[in-house]
């Protein structure tokens, strides 16, 4: 039976870690934060690297990353130690991370991480700020400034912006999953199963490349292991 993919869901940092951790009863259910009727187990976070720590033995490696709302700390032990050997601080970073908790500490483990260009940050903020509202800082957190600037935004044209729909999101995402046995799935087929436009669904494939949830291998679209 195949293993159903979870949610990488876009959210504040700092409404992950204030937001209650669920135990799942479940033998293989997975644990998750419950927010805005989410049960959210995965996340897909867009930040800036603020401090890194490398142990003697090369054995254990963190950093922890700010998004302006709070911040948290990713963890990798041996071999997964590789996906934060080229993060260095200051770099912009998107990833893609199971949430963990461990001794009332929210952590994140993760499973894709990679620089991005330093504008994505302002337009996560954006699509943050459209879907969410402000984050709940922390107490004592100073706010920082989330709107963009206007040359900021006359510069990247965040006017021109169209930002996804969740739910044609998640439907690409289920759809290239149920495909997987076979190999993946062709944007003919994606058609005959989704009835959105094509300029739509184009978008968003490209979208999920980038943020390196998919890839696509000829005519086909394949999930990220």
């Amino acid at each position: 039976m195949p293993i159903s993919r979870l949610t990488a869901y876009k959210i504040w940092i700092a409404n992950l870690i204030n937001s209650p951790y669920v135990n799942s009863p479940g033998e293989f259910e997975s644990n998750y934060i419950s927010f805005n009727g989410k049960e959210i187990s995965r996340v897909n976070i867009i930040a800036t690297v603020v401090d890194k720590f490398v142990s003697e033995d090369n054995s254990y490696v963190t950093i922890m990353i700010d998004d302006s709302s709070s911040q948290i700390r990713l963890k990798t032990w041996r071999e997964d130690t590789s996906l934060l050997k080229n993060i260095n601080l200051g770099d912009v970073i998107l990833l893609i991370a199971r949430v963990k908790n461990y001794q009332n500490e929210i952590y994140l483990l993760p499973e894709i991480v990679k620089n991005v260009n330093p504008n994505w940050e302002i337009i996560r903020k954006l699509e943050l700020l459209k879907e969410y509202g402000k984050p709940e800082f922390e107490v004592g957190k100073v706010e920082e400034i989330i709107t963009p600037s206007t040359q900021i935004t006359e510069t990247l044209k965040i006017e021109e912006i169209s930002f996804s729909s969740t739910n044609l999101r998640n439907e690409l995402l289920n759809l290239i999953e149920k495909y997987e046995e076979k190999l993946g799935i062709s944007l003919e087929e994606i058609k005959t199963e989704l009835h959105y436009s094509i300029g739509d669904m184009n978008n968003i494939l490209q979208e999920l490349i980038k943020e390196g949830q998919i890839y696509q291998i000829g005519e086909k679209y394949r999930l990220m292991l």
